[in-house]
């Protein structure tokens, strides 16, 4: 008869897997280095194959590693919901969450499945969208908590906690040549964005001419066209790329303020599982 699998080495194997690290995964579980090799060691035995591919720069799936992560999620999930209907002080609920789609790759993929598998209780919902739009839910009542950007030193919304703060800049394609005699082609945020207000503000400031080349809500659509040399933008400064160059006086163009990331939260809205995701972003969410 096959050997029992200890949910133990799953909740392990799916920390690695998440952190691609054994050491963040080590630090995730509160376990020793060894103690989590040990169980990847016992876990691969009981496989009969390797799960993980190693070298210096972290761990990677192997096709079986990926194929065991397919079919044990829901599996683990359905455990920790049973075992955290027996604890009657566990987080229970709904939690409608918004975030600027700016992080909403690294949320989506770190922190909010960490809060997922500690509060398996806990129904969360996510949308995206630009920071004044999810503001103006927050408002209205249809969000719970959202992640924000504001101007750095603005009043802050009540019930707001700011846990980091970005700089942007204005950018360009790699090769581009932004002449100081024409309008600034610029790709903007959408409206409600802070981003979008920073850059018109700033070139108003100074007097700058510019001309509107793209609009969008969404974040891809402007680092395209700032990397493929169609239009100057802004951007956190963490998320330039290889294909982009930083701007500045040298281009005509004035510094830009900085600004917070911000949770903030529904009017009157409160609750312990609100509480404990805005923990859990606090505690897991980098630039």
């Amino acid at each position: 008869m096959p050997q029992p699998l200890d949910i133990e080495l799953l909740r392990t194997f799916h920390a690695i897997a998440r952190f691609r690290q054994f050491r963040a995964a080590s630090l995730h579980l509160n376990r020793s280095p060894s103690a989590v090799s040990t169980h990847v060691r016992r876990l691969e035995e009981l496989a009969g194959r390797r799960l993980f591919e190693r070298d210096n720069q972290g761990v990677t799936l192997t096709p079986s590693g990926r194929s065991l992560l397919i079919q044990t999620v829901e599996f683990l999930q359905a455990h920790d919901r049973i075992v955290a209907g027996f604890d009657a002080s566990a987080a229970t609920g709904r939690v409608r969450f918004g975030v600027s789609e700016e992080y909403a790759h690294r949320l989506l993929r770190d922190a909010l499945p960490l809060f997922s598998a500690e509060h398996p209780a806990v129904e969360l919902e996510v949308e995206t969208g630009p920071s004044g739009e999810l503001a103006n839910r927050l408002e209205r009542g249809s969000l719970d908590l959202a992640v924000v950007v504001e101007p750095a030193g603005q009043s802050r919304r009540p019930g707001g906690t700011a846990f980091g703060t970005t700089q942007p800049v204005w950018v360009a394609g790699a090769g581009s040549h932004l002449a100081a005699d024409i309008p600034v082609p610029l790709a903007l945020h959408g409206s409600g964005c802070p981003y979008r207000s920073a850059a018109v503000d700033a070139l108003a400031a100074i007097g700058r001419s510019w001309r509107t080349i793209v609009t969008s809500s969404g974040s891809a659509a402007i680092e395209a066209a700032i990397e493929g040399g169609f239009a100057v933008g802004i951007l956190d400064r963490a998320r330039v790329t290889d294909a982009m160059r930083i701007l500045g006086q040298d281009e005509g163009l004035p510094p830009l303020p900085a600004h917070e990331l911000v949770i903030a939260r529904a009017p009157g809205a409160a609750g312990k599982a609100q509480d404990l995701l805005a923990e859990t972003i606090v505690r897991h969410f980098r630039l």
